[in-house]
């Protein structure tokens, strides 16, 4: 039984994750096995620090210790789960952790600029620490058995929608559109090397070409319905699929609890790192009234 901790309660999935861990306050069929939230840090938020205290008390509501600093947890637990809903604060949370080889995964954004994703990248693989960052939508149910079957053959483009709501402090698409963001990665696989992005009120819409030739396109919506699903261009067939959210949590949990035991990150830290070269180029494409941006050529 691996025992977790969890450091930042300003979002949500202190809550849903601990849930299902520990069997309570959810359906059967979300239940995981094999992990128990041990002990916690409430700590503090850039964002929504007022959401603290109520998740706080959620959290002893169903048992789990609290200590005051993050690193209280080092030697105390087999792993921590980073859950600040701010991006910018990822990399110092993150630091010690990595350095005392305590493997961590990093709730989405994994950050909010190249230069700290790539520091977080950079140190694991120096002191050789087990890193892992993901949206669950990257394992939302119909994706998940999508990617297992590809029934229609390889995947030659795709394109995915979401609800892409904006919020200070994640900026653009690193808040809720990353969801739709991370889909179109986990479909078309790494190598995105240039991107445009048309933004208005009511939507962002991202083309990206990748280095062999084909292309993937994310449309995050902020009018209209906010729904999840994905279009699939295979070899043999199109396929299009509404996505539900009702696993996803789920799914990401199980996959937390099998990429701690294995050592194997589900995804990638490179992965990670080119979601957020993807969203800043985005970003700045849409600075620039919809040029194309190389994914390279984004460093902050």
């Amino acid at each position: 039984m691996l025992r977790l901790g969890l450091v930042d309660f300003d979002s949500s999935h202190s809550v849903e994750f601990t849930r299902r861990f520990h069997h309570a306050g959810v359906d059967r069929d979300q239940c995981v096995d094999g992990a128990r939230v041990v002990l916690g840090c409430p700590g503090r938020s850039l964002m929504a620090p007022e959401r603290i205290s109520g998740f706080t008390q959620e959290l002893q509501t169903l048992g789990i210790p609290l200590v005051d600093e993050p690193e209280q947890l080092i030697g105390e637990v087999d792993a921590v789960l980073i859950l600040s809903l701010c991006g910018a604060a990822h990399l110092e949370r993150a630091r010690p952790f990595i350095e005392a080889r305590v493997p961590i995964f990093v709730d989405k954004p994994f950050a909010c600029s190249v230069a700290d994703a790539e520091v977080m990248v950079r140190l694991a693989a120096e002191y050789g620490s087990f890193l892992m960052n993901a949206s669950a939508m990257r394992f939302n149910e119909e994706l998940l058995k999508f990617r297992t079957q590809l029934p229609a053959g390889r995947v030659l483009g795709a394109v995915t929608w979401g609800p892409a709501k904006r919020a200070d402090g994640n900026p653009g698409l690193f808040h809720y559109g990353i969801h739709a963001v991370e889909m179109l990665l986990e479909l078309m696989g790494p190598g995105c090397v240039r991107l445009s992005c048309s933004h208005s009120d009511g939507c962002d819409v991202v083309t990206g070409h990748w280095h062999d030739g084909r292309i993937g396109t994310m449309r995050g919506n902020r009018a209209g319905s906010t729904a999840y699903g994905f279009t699939a261009y295979c070899e043999r067939g199109v396929i299009s699929i509404s996505t539900s959210t009702r696993f996803a949590y789920r799914n990401l949990c199980r996959g937390l609890v099998e990429s701690f035991s294995t050592g194997v990150p589900a995804v990638s830290p490179d992965s990670s790192l080119e979601t957020v070269r993807f969203i800043s180029a985005a970003s700045r494409s849409e600075a620039e009234s919809g040029q194309f941006i190389a994914l390279s050529d984004v460093t902050d």
